[in-house]
């Protein structure tokens, strides 16, 4: 009864934190924004009309308290659930569903830059001589902690293959952790060496966009191995009743790191402002 009781604590948590807590943070944000640097003055950030961005905000609240309903639902089945010792697989589902508001978000962000770019109207291409190397956007010692992590992985793989337990998946697993990290090596490389998305992106604020990218999917990736781990040590002591608890709070770690932005008041917003030429016309 203690253990459901806490289950429900922490699976509670999740379902606040990426339905409620981040929605709303995103929101305001949006918001914020649109307030602070109207379309007036920065006609640059609003390739579409200013009701485009706003019925935008709304339909994402609603799709999160629709998806915040199908939370209070779960947790209400599993309550009433007697024999729920096992909810890891509805929770991952249910993780991924919590996830779509995002993911349509940065659909959208694609189409929004690229109608920036068709936009842009400056004909001369800006580059900075100063090469960008990767200790310029990570820390050496983040991403040593990440391949000493990586390397115990594998130890620990090799060691726990002796056993021959039936039910586990032995080298495949250093292969999914592998494939996970060249995925994340791959984005940090494309921020950093690939085309800018927004034509307008100060340097500065492309390079901190760029090592925020990086710290996070080096966290993300500490993190997924650790779980592994972890998942594996509690099917070896037979404790499946307690991979529910470390799966909802491992998704929640993972929804923290992933969600984190930079500060609006670090982002230069005057490169968003309208040309002199522009100015000009409007106030003729």
């Amino acid at each position: 009864m203690p253990e459901k009781f806490i289950f429900c604590l922490v699976f509670l948590s999740q379902i606040i934190l990426l339905s409620y807590y981040y929605p709303r943070r995103i929101m305001n944000r949006i918001k914020y924004v649109i307030e602070t640097y109207p379309p007036s003055q920065y006609p640059k950030l609003y390739p579409r009309p200013l009701e485009y961005y706003e019925r935008g905000i709304r339909i994402f609240r609603k799709l999160n308290i629709f998806i915040l309903a199908i939370g209070a639902l779960l947790l209400a089945m599993f309550i009433g659930d007697p024999t729920s010792d096992d909810w890891a697989g509805v929770i991952v589902g249910y993780f991924f569903i919590q996830f779509i508001p995002i993911i349509l978000i940065e659909i959208s962000s694609h189409k929004y830059y690229k109608l920036m770019r068709e936009a842009n109207s400056d004909t001369i291409r800006k580059a900075q001589l100063q090469p960008r190397r990767l200790f310029d956007v990570v820390s050496p010692m983040l991403l040593g902690t990440g391949l000493f992590v990586y390397a115990l992985f594998i130890v620990f793989i090799v060691y726990v293959k002796q056993f021959g337990y039936p039910w586990f998946g032995g080298y495949i697993n250093i292969l999914g952790i592998t494939g996970v990290n060249l995925f994340m090596a791959a984005i940090i490389a494309w921020n950093l060496y690939g085309k800018k998305r927004d034509p307008h992106q100060a340097h500065e604020d492309r390079m901190s966009q760029t090592r925020l990218v990086a710290t996070q999917l080096i966290y993300i990736s500490i993190a997924a191995t650790i779980f592994v781990a972890v998942s594996i040590a509690l099917s070896a002591f037979d404790l499946h009743h307690l991979k529910q608890f470390a799966t909802s709070l491992y998704l929640q770690l993972i929804a923290v790191m992933s969600l984190q932005t930079m500060r609006i008041d670090h982002i230069n917003f005057e490169v968003y402002k309208a040309d002199p030429l522009m100015s000009g016309e409007i106030s003729a």
